[in-house]
């Protein structure tokens, strides 16, 4: 194991699915990059171990459909993991063609306990600011629930991203806190000023660390990184994306320690801001 910036950690960031939609994204992942190096049978547990093991203390479980119907049981399978595993905050999704999704989003909130939702606009195919989601960003910002919207890495996924939208979103719904995972990579600028522009923004680092070697990126961007990082360390939060992320835990911690934070940073990262995270968003076990 990697010696660790920290003994511990917190993680906004993995993917535990039941097994067929674990095996699904795992075979993904390895028909997308060379020589991914966790197992296409991973399962949700051997992931708890291995987060644990770690050094992981709390972690949020993203959970969202890919297709319609698909929600309410993911909610129940993440709620009955998170039952086993004091350490998950699970969040929950909705698909724009669910017969009724502020019902959906209701029974995932209400009865099966997720924190809030995850949206992947690449992955899904749609926006959760498009037309017939508006009644469920209404109930989410009535309650101040947070969601994650994926951003970054357009040209991988073949995706035009609606910037737009998204800004006109967080100007609509300033009560729900929106977490920006991959801060728009690698368009770091236009990540990082949602966070300038709104403060109910917060900047999730998974796989940013990782990319600057995988991509070759230029140094103009690591000082743009470097900035930004400083200037919202109380709104930046430590996430793996384990265990579809930029390889095994040993991998992502070795890149978090690779691009030059402050070791001071660096900790405040994967434990203070997140943790704060956790303590101000996060749900009791259902």
């Amino acid at each position: 194991m990697v010696e660790a910036m920290t003994a511990r950690f917190f993680d906004c960031h993995t993917h535990l699915f039941p097994a067929d939609r674990m095996g699904g994204l795992m075979r993904w992942m390895h028909r997308a990059i060379l020589d991914f190096n966790v197992s296409t049978d991973i399962t949700a547990d051997q992931a708890v171990l291995d987060l644990r093991a770690a050094g992981a203390e709390r972690w949020a479980n993203l959970l969202f459909p890919i297709s319609p119907g698909e929600a309410a049981g993911l909610h129940v399978w993440g709620r009955e993991l998170a039952e086993r595993v004091p350490e998950i905050t699970p969040f929950g999704g909705v698909h724009i063609d669910d017969a009724d999704p502020l019902g959906v989003v209701q029974q995932a909130v209400e009865d099966y306990g997720m924190a809030g939702l995850k949206f992947h606009p690449m992955v899904q195919r749609f926006n959760p600011w498009d037309t017939g989601l508006e009644t469920v960003l209404g109930y989410l910002n009535e309650h101040s629930l947070p969601i994650y919207v994926h951003t970054g890495y357009d040209e991988w996924y073949g995706h035009d991203f609606d910037r737009a939208g998204m800004e006109t979103m967080l100007a609509t719904y300033p009560e729900m806190p929106v977490v920006v995972p991959h801060i728009g990579f690698p368009d770091l600028k236009w990540g990082f000023s949602l966070a300038d522009r709104f403060p109910q923004v917060w900047l999730d680092l998974t796989n940013v660390p990782g990319s600057f070697e995988w991509m070759g990126t230029p140094d103009d961007l690591l000082i743009t990184f470097h900035d930004g990082l400083e200037r919202h360390r109380e709104r930046t939060l430590m996430g793996t994306d384990y265990p579809a992320g930029m390889g095994s835990l040993d991998d992502i911690l070795t890149q978090f320690r690779s691009v030059g934070i402050d070791d001071g940073l660096l900790e405040h990262v994967m434990v203070k801001s997140t943790a704060a995270f956790f303590d101000r968003f996060g749900r009791p076990r259902p």
